[in-house]
């Protein structure tokens, strides 16, 4: 067996193991039900039953219960449907759509880094790739960052393997950027790479760039022509402007960053001490490798061809990490000044990150003395067994309870089971639809986002219209008024409270209204702690 079929089946063999451990993390109560989930999987159920993109929730003033997918670009939707149109349930086809992708990725980053680094240094690498506590929480819920992140790993793959390849850089590109709009940055990447090419003249080198961020404007255009003619499709959700107020943005940036270095259990505190050891590593072995060529790294001489190519591998992924970093911040400045630096915002850069840091230790490794080899690989054992202990405790937690809305106290919620109980004929207006849809497959409509009175008059006018109620959940959505705002202001009355949320509904409905349901979780009117989601 040559060494390339060797190289491959192992791959192979690690990213199947990889697919089976993702598949089994996310058994029930999972996977991980985060808000978005709800666009991704009704998007993907329309999309298989009828061709069309619509989420299960319109605005409240809406005659629909359903409106076009619009905050999110199609692609992940468009997997997702694949498994649903061969009559799975959407969020089991989540779970295997979820799982290839973490193969893929897994197999992608081996093939690549084997020649670089050898069999041992990719497979530590795949291993710490795996552990990163960022990269190992996206892949337990119903979230688009898997397969973006497959995606990503290829593009970073094939501007090391096929450097002029514009065209295949621009493709990689536009399916990122229709599985998650920060893709773009993958485009802005491909054409930094091309015009970095000193090889050719600067007309070939703008046609290459040109080359390579066209298929993503294309695949952009053709995406936004479609939500504008879209009949009763959303408002937009970005307004551009400058957004100062960086700091704590900035601070929570460097929290998330400080656990991923230094893996704890809980978020509080943020392990700085241990994340400025781990950072002080891994500065020295870069120090070390730039000493050991002369200040220039990497060196490019022809009797060192693996240096040469471990050079384009990590430029390769600063070439992405940079391009990212760069859409974000732009964001952030300009368009939302709402986006946190969490781990999900973050996890993109991980790969990359992993991948260089894995060249820079094996360069590293050749050329220190023993006793900084023995530190180095105290550092490293340490970190992989904080990062097991956290993720095991992250899987453990979602697979006894379940995470985010799948989780107990949502799904044993008294104020779903009130719903439950109602004639499915009565419409719902709520401040967290996805709670609704997730666990009764109900479609619902939010409720206003402003207590004016003209918007309360309609809000009303509305609900007396459908013989509607306002499901208030204690846990405010961002979205939407203040419920209690919103009741005082359209005169509405509570009918029924529970731990987790109220009823309410307009004084002339209440003798049509069911009689509440009689649980333990029924309390008299007061203040009532908003339950927290799981993370």
């Amino acid at each position: 067996m040559t060494s390339g079929t060797t190289r491959f089946t192992f791959a192979v063999t690690c990213a199947l193991a990889v697919m089976a451990g993702a598949f089994r993390f996310t058994a029930a109560p999972g996977p991980g039900l985060d808000p978005d989930a709800m666009s991704y999987l009704g998007a993907a159920r329309t999309l298989a039953a009828d061709g069309t993109l619509r989420i299960p929730m319109a605005p409240w003033w809406s005659d629909s219960t359903t409106q076009p997918l619009t905050h999110f670009p199609p692609g992940y939707s468009a997997v997702l449907a694949v498994p649903v149109a061969f009559r799975l349930n959407a969020v089991q086809g989540a779970r295997v759509v979820q799982s290839v992708a973490a193969g893929a990725t897994a197999a992608i980053f081996m093939l690549a880094l084997w020649p670089l680094v050898g069999a041992w240094g990719a497979v530590l690498g795949a291993v710490a790739l795996a552990l990163t506590p960022a990269y190992a929480f996206v892949h337990l819920s119903v979230l688009s960052e898997p397969l973006f992140l497959a995606l990503m790993m290829l593009m970073m793959w094939s501007l090391f393997r096929r450097p002029r390849a514009p065209l295949m850089h621009g493709v990689i590109a536009a399916a990122a950027t229709m599985v998650r709009y920060a893709g773009l940055s993958m485009a802005g990447a491909a054409a930094l790479w091309a015009l970095r090419d000193s090889t050719a003249t600067w007309r070939e080198r703008m046609r290459r760039a040109a080359l390579a961020i066209a298929p993503s404007l294309l695949a952009m255009a053709a995406w936004t022509l479609t939500r504008e003619h879209a009949p009763g499709r959303g408002e937009p959700i970005r307004k551009l402007a400058f957004y100062g107020d960086w700091g704590p943005t900035l601070h929570e940036g460097a929290r998330t960053v400080a656990h991923q270095l230094a893996p704890t259990l809980e978020w509080e505190p943020t392990p700085w001490l241990a994340a400025a050891v781990a950072l002080a590593a891994i500065a020295a072995m870069i120090w070390s490798t730039v000493r050991q060529s002369g200040g220039v790294m990497p060196s490019a001489e022809p009797d060192d061809s693996r240096r040469s190519a471990q050079g384009e591998m990590l430029r390769a992924a600063g070439c992405l990490a940079l391009a990212y970093v760069g859409l974000v911040v732009a964001s952030r400045a300009l368009a939302d000044p709402a986006i946190p630096f969490d781990f999900r915002m973050t996890v993109p850069l991980v790969p990359p990150a992993v991948a260089a840091v894995t060249i820079i230790a094996v360069r590293a490794w050749r050329i220190v003395s023993r006793p900084v080899r023995v530190v180095g690989v105290v550092l490293f054992i340490g970190w992989t067994a904080a990062a097991i202990r956290a993720n095991h405790q992250q899987v453990t937690d979602a697979l006894a309870d379940g995470s985010d809305f799948a989780s107990a106290e949502w799904r044993n919620s008294p104020t779903l089971a009130w719903v439950h109980a109602q004639d499915p004929s009565r419409a719902l207006f709520t401040n967290l639809p996805c709670e609704i849809w997730f666990h009764l497959d109900r479609q619902v409509r939010n409720v206003p986002d402003s207590t004016d009175v003209a918007t309360m008059r309609a809000f009303t006018a509305k609900l007396r219209a459908t013989n509607g109620v306002m499901v208030a959940w204690n846990l405010q959505s961002p979205e939407t008024a203040h419920t209690d705002s919103i009741a005082v202001h359209s005169g509405l009355v509570r009918i029924a409270q529970f731990e987790d949320g109220s009823v309410f509904e307009m004084p002339s409905a209440s003798p049509r209204a069911a009689p509440p349901v009689t649980r333990a979780g029924i309390r008299a009117p007061g203040p009532v702690a908003p339950p927290a989601i799981r993370r």
